[in-house]
């Protein structure tokens, strides 16, 4: 096998622990689709205008037909362009990103960039305590002036936050979530003392939020929780995933570290390959509890781990009187599996168990082991043992006498 570290991170979406070797978020998250806590949005009415310098905006290509303001949605011819239009008096050709809830045009389209301008059509947000929207992707929209339609901010950078609830044209189609991108097109025109009008084409970045749970575009992956109980508010519980592929790499995860709150840590690892996983998580100083799971392509895989610290066993090593070195432990795969290079072991020990012990007069003693089938090593020896919550198992790690 050869001994791979996987650096990506994937979003870390779920508050926890979790890792992805591809990110399942663009390079960028939004920098204000919303207004600052405090801050609500000012009603069409009430916005002046800006006194300020006006802000830099991506303009379009010179030669470009401007786009027609058009409050008729049976009117809307959309271009086969890029999006385009005027935001707050501006020509702009703003940047795309799609959420679960929102469809954001910003510029500048660097979402790496502070935010000049947008428009935020606010599709379905998500309101505390009421059921959770369907997904805005793969559906259509016509709004009429006379109609209540979801509502429209329009945002200048050192502005108020222009909400426009109704009396504006809509028309948009987006198409479903796929690697991380959805397509569509959009006609729409504001009544603003501005005009405010953006038509044409995308391909937009995916947005995952914090709160919304993976879907089958970050297939393959595997998300879950880890109960844990008996351990003190503040205890750090760290989580870890190794992935054994079937081209014979390995590949060993960024872990994670959080503390322990009472409820139940999360874990997603997204847009995994498919192939052999080891998930485990562990107190600082504590056991380790471990699941080993296959992976096939597309699959969606939702676990559930169960850490009591106050659930533990041990081992008694016995080994040769002159033997020297540290015994190691990691969690023991099925019989038929390939026994993991010297290395390899090593990190997948350090990565799980962390309860490697030395030898002193031929014998060591390991604690706090959480039950459950280890593999345990001593040099070229290998035994596997079965570790039960309350007792000390001894293991003999002596070597077999040579063949006559």
């Amino acid at each position: 096998m050869i001994f791979g570290v996987a650096l990506g991170f994937g979003l870390v979406v779920a508050i926890g622990c979790g890792s992805s070797p591809a990110p399942t978020q663009p390079a960028a998250a939004p920098q204000e689709p919303e207004p600052k806590k405090g801050q609500e949005p000012a009603p069409a009415a009430q916005v002046e205008a800006p006194k300020a310098e006006v802000p830099k905006t991506d303009s379009p290509k010179p030669g470009a037909a401007q786009v027609a303001w058009e409050l008729d949605p049976a009117k809307h011819a959309i271009p086969n362009a890029p999006v385009r239009g005027r935001v707050a008096g501006a020509d702009v050709t703003p940047g795309v990103l799609v959420t679960a809830e929102e469809v954001i045009f910003r510029t500048p389209a660097d979402t790496m960039q502070p935010l000049e301008r947008s428009v935020t059509l606010r599709l379905a947000p998500r309101v505390p305590g009421q059921p959770t929207p369907p997904p805005i992707t793969g559906r259509s929209w016509k709004v009429d002036p006379k109609d209540a339609g979801p509502e429209v901010w329009v945002e200048v950078k050192g502005q108020p936050i222009l909400s426009q609830p109704n009396g504006y044209a809509l028309t948009l189609d987006l198409g479903a979530r796929k690697n991380g991108k959805v397509t569509g097109k959009v006609y729409v025109s504001l009544p603003d003392k501005d005009q405010t009008v953006l038509a044409g084409t995308f391909d937009a970045e995916y947005f995952r939020l914090a709160e919304e749970p993976p879907g089958a575009d970050d297939a393959p992956f595997i998300v879950g929780e880890v109960a844990v109980m008996g351990a003190a508010p503040g205890t750090p519980v760290r989580c870890a995933c190794a992935a054994f592929l079937p081209n014979n790499s390995s590949v060993f995860f960024p872990e994670s570290q959080v503390e322990f709150k009472g409820a139940p840590v999360k874990f997603e690892h997204t847009r995994i390959e498919p192939g052999r996983y080891l998930i485990a998580a562990a107190t600082a100083g504590g056991p380790v509890v471990w699941k080993w799971l296959n992976v096939p392509a597309n699959g969606m895989l939702t676990e559930r781990l169960t850490l009591d610290v106050t659930k533990t066993g041990g081992l008694e090593v016995t080994a040769a009187a002159d033997a020297k070195g540290t015994v190691m432990l990691a969690p023991a795969d099925d019989a038929s599996a390939e026994p993991l290079l010297p290395e390899l072991f090593k990190g997948f020990a350090v990565m799980t168990a962390r309860a490697n012990a030395d030898i002193v007069a031929g014998k060591a003693l390991v604690k706090n082991l959480g039950p459950g089938r280890y593999e345990v090593r001593l040099g070229d020896e290998r035994r596997i043992v079965e570790v039960v919550a309350g007792k000390t198992v001894e293991v003999n790690m002596v070597p077999a006498p040579p063949k006559k």
